[in-house]
């Protein structure tokens, strides 16, 4: 339940027995290959090159198969259950379903046959949007009988087909001087808007086009076509019906691509894996005699590589040494059952320095304690453990929604359930806390309960530095704020609440011994008397240093999210209780829909209420928490084999 300790492990062979070689460490999956040369002016590594590979073709293929896998989704889209959308699951597969994907398809086929077919559709869809367009363009001119190009051709006649609001039309009309260059026929209209077909003498183009600007006239070109309207509207209409045969030709033919995507993922997570191979062989450097691999081992994986080296490659040399505190060490966390489920937060935030400790036990019951507050109704952690999702927060949210009175809002109300129900007698008897009736109390608890994780990271500050063997830093950069900070507490808690003498005393004396101590000890690796005291005066503030008083208090004030997002769960699913009500009326018909927006409602409820006891948690876990004592940044141990969080073969 710790972060799995590796060695550092050079290999040197002869160039020949190379292949051979990563071909057996390949299936043993137990080295994570690094640069062989991490300084490239190196004297020693101008006489090695890359080992090469062909990860071009590979890099081909994992190009071609996004392709096919973006068209099939665009086709028939890959649905995704709750869960799955926030933690994607890898595709279980058997052995013998890889090897069927590889024998049998073809990726330059596929990928020849649909993106071609995927090209046509597209045409396709363009042609028909550019014929109905055409079409809907031609409408304005429906009514206009005659063909087009005789009325465009008369001589000394100009023609004006516009569109203007019924308003300004009124407004035109009642102007006799205007209306005397302009003969019209209104083609069509609505409520707002009229079509209107003007004629005018070409000697009068610049008065009427005047008025035209005047009245805000939106102008309607004229189609350029042979013949009548109606008759190229009816051609379009069969083009259209054309096209759309087509399209669902094509489309009949890219369903068969649809079917394959279960093989397609196989076949992409393969050729992801074997590129990752490729970039890993790519690490590697060799001569014309001399092939050599440097990596890092689990110290439980040694007696394999020995053992294969022992039974196959007698003229291998191993060479196995402690990681250095230079070096990019990568992690592997090996957990228990239990702490496994909160190893994803460290993932999401980052993998912890190699040198120091794996936080995961640490956060779990935090975290926990925070979901089930920003959560805690009973019914709906008991649905989580139900269903098994977050089983651990589910048993959380239960706790707590019986501590703070949550029964699906306030389900227990007798308008609900009648007088003296049994949900009413169970919540009278173990509420202990009703955030609702007694928000300052709750408040004061938030606080309180982000007080004591603040003080539970400096205090993991004060660990991580023993066991690196730095004595002086756990009491510096920790023990010191664990002396300040409880008493500026005492002294700031004395504006609000009266307080014994002695206990003011204490205070006193906490903050002014922690503060000395801050003060010669927080600039400590600065040059001069002067400026380490300066770095430690400010340091106590908060702007420089590992710590301060002003983070502490913003930190803490953090914590009030709990309180706001506890609140927020109980009064919306208590506002789906009383739409539920108004559907109670007393038949069974009514019961029936009572029923039914009760558990809508609270599905609804429990759904978005669960992003947010998830997400804020999370946050106070990764910035007030994680900010006292972690140090992450370290890659992950990715070991030399097969590996996809596409596919896992079982």
């Amino acid at each position: 339940m710790a972060i799995d300790r590796l060695n550092k492990v050079t290999i040197l062979l002869p160039s020949e027995d190379s292949r051979w070689f990563l071909s057996k460490l390949y299936q043993l999956n137990i080295i994570h290959i690094i640069e062989s040369f991490s300084q490239p002016n190196d004297l020693t590594s101008q006489h090695f090159k890359e080992y090469p590979t062909a990860v071009e073709d590979i890099e081909k293929n994992v190009s071609k198969l996004n392709s096919l896998l973006a068209i099939a989704r665009e086709f028939v889209p890959k649905k995704k259950g709750f869960i799955e959308g926030i933690f994607p699951f890898p595709l279980q597969i058997r052995q013998d379903e890889l090897d069927y994907a590889l024998s049998r398809i073809d990726i330059g086929y596929y990928y020849k046959e649909f993106t071609g077919l995927y090209e046509r559709y597209s045409n396709l869809q363009k042609r028909q949007i550019q014929l109905e367009e055409q079409r809907s363009k031609l409408a304005d001119f429906l009514p206009v009988t005659e063909d087009i190009e005789k009325i465009k051709s008369i001589k000394n006649v100009s023609l004006f087909y516009g569109q203007q609001s019924k308003s300004k039309w009124n407004r035109l009309l009642e102007n006799d001087s205007t209306c005397e260059y302009l003969t019209w026929q209104v083609i069509s209209g609505t409520e707002k808007e009229l079509k209107i077909l003007f004629a005018y003498l070409k000697n009068d183009k610049d008065i009427v086009l005047g008025i035209f600007n005047k009245y805000s006239f939106k102008e309607i070109p004229f189609p350029s076509i042979a013949g009548n309207v109606k008759e190229r509207i009816n051609e379009l209409t069969k083009d259209i019906s054309i096209v759309k045969q087509e399209q669902k030709f094509v489309y009949s033919n890219m369903l068969k691509l649809v079917d394959e995507v279960r093989m397609l993922e196989v076949l992409l997570g393969y050729w992801e894996s074997e590129k990752n191979k490729m970039i890993a062989q790519r690490k590697c450097a060799l001569t014309k005699r001399i092939f050599t691999l440097t990596g890092y081992i689990k110290l439980v994986d040694k007696p394999k590589l020995d053992t294969l080296i022992n039974l196959e490659f007698q003229r291998v040399s191993v060479v196995y040494e402690e990681p250095s505190p230079q070096d990019k060490v990568p992690v592997s966390i090996t957990l228990n059952k239990f702490f496994k489920p909160a190893q994803l937060l460290v993932n999401m935030f980052g993998l912890p320095n190699y040198f120091t400790f794996d936080p995961t036990p640490f956060i779990m019951i935090s975290f926990l304690i925070f979901f089930g507050l920003c959560f805690g109704d009973v019914f709906y952690g008991l649905f989580l453990i139900a269903m098994r999702l977050f089983f651990y927060a589910g048993i959380s949210t239960t706790f707590f929604g019986i501590v703070t009175g949550g029964w699906a809002g306030d389900l227990y109300n007798p308008v609900y359930l009648g007088e003296n129900n049994i949900l009413l007698k169970i919540k009278e008897r173990l509420t202990l806390l009703e955030p609702l009736s007694k928000p300052v109390v709750a408040l004061l608890f938030a606080i309180g309960l982000g007080v004591l994780n603040q003080f539970y990271g400096i205090g993991l500050k004060m660990y991580g530095e023993f066991r690196k063997g730095n004595i002086l830093n756990a009491v510096w950069d920790g023990l010191l704020w664990l002396i300040t900070l409880p008493g500026f507490l005492i002294l700031t808690s004395t504006l609000f609440l009266k307080m014994p003498a002695y206990v003011i005393t204490i205070g006193k004396y906490m903050t002014i011994v922690g503060a000395v101590g801050l003060i010669s000890t927080q600039g400590r690796n600065e040059k001069g008397i002067a400026g380490k005291i300066f770095t430690g005066i400010v340091s106590l503030y908060g702007i420089v240093g590992t710590y301060g008083c002003t983070s502490f208090i913003s930190d803490v004030l953090s914590y009030t999210r709990i309180l706001a997002l506890s609140l927020t769960t109980t009064i919306v699913g208590m506002a789906f209780n009383i739409v539920a009500l108004l559907f109670k009326t007393g038949t069974i018909i009514g019961t029936i829909l009572f029923i039914i927006a009760l558990v809508t409602g609270h599905m609804f409820n429990f759904f978005m209420s669960i992003l947010s006891a998830f997400i804020h948690p999370a946050r106070l876990i990764f910035l007030e928490f994680f900010g006292r004592f972690y140090e992450g940044g370290a890659p992950k141990f990715q070991p030399y084999g097969f590996n996809s969080q596409r596919i896992k073969i079982m």
